[in-house]
């Protein structure tokens, strides 16, 4: 933050003058449009000028730099990845493609490392549980990416890049919208050699990542009808953990099918059915995971009051998990049915939000939960909120029939607290506070019962404290961001604190325009965290530097720096990280 905040100070009093910005419409904290800061929630949106300007080659590394989330990963580019929200497990993340999840079924979690931003229009995350709106994982928070749409007309454009490690990418897409009709596509593709993801080998490994959506629609009267189709495929390398070099192929997808209708001025219906695979294919062997699910969702917005939403909803899923080979291979169906209404009471100076939901998992058992949102405009510079919720998490199919597999596990739960605070300092000057508590019970752990077996049981309890703050600028040529995050995430059984997780972190963005010119900085600084085996992975400091030139109003020349202080540092015991790299490309826009 030192290198960010006199940066400011000296482009002088030009640079902050407030610039009026409208905020994007959220559909995260409540299943339909709204306005974040009117939300009783601690909410972020990154924009689509923010994920251009990164120097992220994948989702984690996107949001590692912002407050309250961090990262492990085992090596470079598609190598395993883990995100932390709040300091909850990687598996209470929940990640959504346009609203709906893709985590994998096999291990819980979505594989984030194989997701190109540049196919996204905005990311909205929301800290805190959102099981009651979204089901199963939403302990920690939810990432709901939206892919790119276009607005009216034509719209096309697209970059290429080249970087260390032998890196390509490049990226293209087109749209078109108007009388009531809509199509577009985006393409990406990103190759590198990469490095040595063991710290003990000099073997590169290399990855490859073909990305792209496609998405038609039409309006026809009341009815409005969505085809989509998202797609992550390719091969990605890597070492065993005896350093044998392998390589294996992925497929990441989710299609959607969805009927709206406003039946009346108060009433909207929602029909939508949705595939999502998570497939993971071994070359070296016939070994392979694959996840299948489908689902059939119905949503009704009723407005009531005036002012006030209520919201009903039922799913009816299935999911087919197959892992083949390894340890113990498993083929397994399962029902998943669930029910949820939400009421929105909005009333002058207060907002409400309830909801309950409803979940029957044909192996797992049933689960209900709940949530309370409560928001109160002290003035209109300052907003008051508070929260309480429960959350759940459905055990894997790997917890239940893998390696020490459980069929009769329970699922994980959480009980959470938020008091929360946003206020405007000045015009274009915002401040926000939170203080938050999450309580887990019935953790899945690892119950040894000798030296190489055991068996996965409900035993784990979880306590996480924490306080975050940030402070955000917005100017006619300045953007500067401030934010910090500070907790406790205890094992209560040991006492110990969770594994790859720091006690603080801090984060900044600056970002200057000046004519055809625009200069970037992102910086971040995490404490030390304690891996597997008693390790301590030490504190680092990252910097990220950003550059573009606008030489016509479609053409840019952009440069990027990673790691600009080429700092040595660990997101998981024994693995490498990027050290100084830098990228050079041109977008047309």
């Amino acid at each position: 933050m030192k290198l960010t905040l006199p940066l400011a100070l000296l482009l002088g009093p030009a640079a902050l003058c407030a610039a009026e910005t409208l905020e994007p419409m959220v559909v995260t904290a409540t299943g339909y449009a709204a306005n974040p800061t009117e939300m009783p929630a601690s909410m972020e949106v990154i924009t689509r000028d923010e994920i251009e300007n990164s120097v992220a080659v994948d989702l984690a590394d996107l949001l590692r730099f912002r407050t309250g989330l961090e990262i492990g990963r085992n090596g470079g580019p598609g190598q395993a990845t883990s995100l932390f929200i709040r300091g909850t497990e990687s598996d209470h993340a929940l990640v959504m493609i346009d609203g709906v999840p893709i985590q994998s079924g096999s291990v819980g979690s979505a594989a984030i490392q194989h997701i190109d931003p540049r196919n996204l229009e905005r990311i909205e995350i929301y800290k805190g549980p959102r099981s009651t709106l979204w089901g199963s994982g939403a302990i920690g928070g939810v990432i709901n990416l939206i892919t790119r749409r276009g607005g009216e007309g034509a719209d096309w454009g697209g970059s290429l890049e080249l970087g260390g490690n032998d890196t390509t990418r490049a990226a293209a897409r087109a749209s078109w919208n108007g009388d009531g009709k809509r199509l577009s596509a985006s393409v990406s593709h990103q190759q590198t050699d990469g490095f040595p993801p063991l710290e003990n080998s000099k073997i590169d490994r290399g990855y490859r990542n073909t990305s792209f959506d496609l998405a038609a629609g039409f309006d026809a009267g009341i009815h409005s009808f969505d085809l989509a189709h998202w797609q992550a495929q390719g091969n990605n390398e890597y070492l065993d953990f005896f350093g044998t070099p392998l390589d294996q192929d992925f497929l990441n997808s989710r299609s959607s099918l969805g009927w709206r209708a406003r039946f009346t001025d108060r009433w909207e219906s929602l029909v939508e059915v949705t595939h999502v695979r998570d497939h993971i294919d071994q070359n070296q062997s016939s070994d392979s995971v694959h996840t299948d699910r489908t689902e059939i969702r119905w949503q009704n917005e009723i407005t009531v009051n005036g002012s006030d939403r209520l919201l009903l909803g039922y799913q009816h899923g299935r999911e087919s998990v197959e892992a083949v080979g390894g340890w113990t291979p498993y083929d397994i169906d399962s029902t998943i049915q669930e029910a949820w209404a939400q009421y929105d009471l909005d009333r002058g100076a207060h907002r409400l939000i309830a909801g309950a939901r409803y979940l029957d998992h044909e192996d797992a058992g049933s689960k209900p939960t709940w949530s309370l949102n409560y928001g109160y405009r002290l003035s209109d510079n300052t907003r008051l909120f508070a929260s309480v919720a429960t959350a759940f998490r459905v055990p894997s199919a790997n917890e239940r029939y893998g390696f020490g597999g459980n069929p009769d596990l329970k699922p994980e739960e959480s009980t959470s607290y938020e008091l929360g605070l946003r206020h405007t300092l000045a015009p274009g000057h915002e401040l926000s506070a939170s203080l938050y508590r999450n309580d887990l019970e019935n953790m899945i752990q690892w119950v040894p019962t000798g030296l190489w077996t055991g068996y996965n049981q409900n035993v784990a309890q979880a306590r996480i404290d924490g306080l975050e703050l940030n402070y955000d600028f917005r100017g006619e040529a300045l953007d500067l961001h401030l934010g910090g995050n500070w907790q406790n995430p205890e094992d209560r059984d040991t006492g110990d604190r969770l594994l790859r997780r720091a006690r603080y972190s801090l984060n900044a963005r600056v970002g200057y325009t000046v004519d055809r010119w625009r200069l970037g900085a992102d910086l971040l600084h995490s404490g030390n965290r304690m891996d597997f085996g008693g390790v301590t992975l030490d504190s680092y400091t990252l910097v990220n530097l950003d550059a573009s030139y606008r030489f016509t109003p479609e053409w840019q020349l952009f440069a990027k720096l990673e790691n600009a202080f080429d700092e040595n540092y660990q997101l998981a015991s024994g693995y490498h990280t990027a050290g100084r790299t830098a990228y050079l490309g041109i977008r047309y826009r």
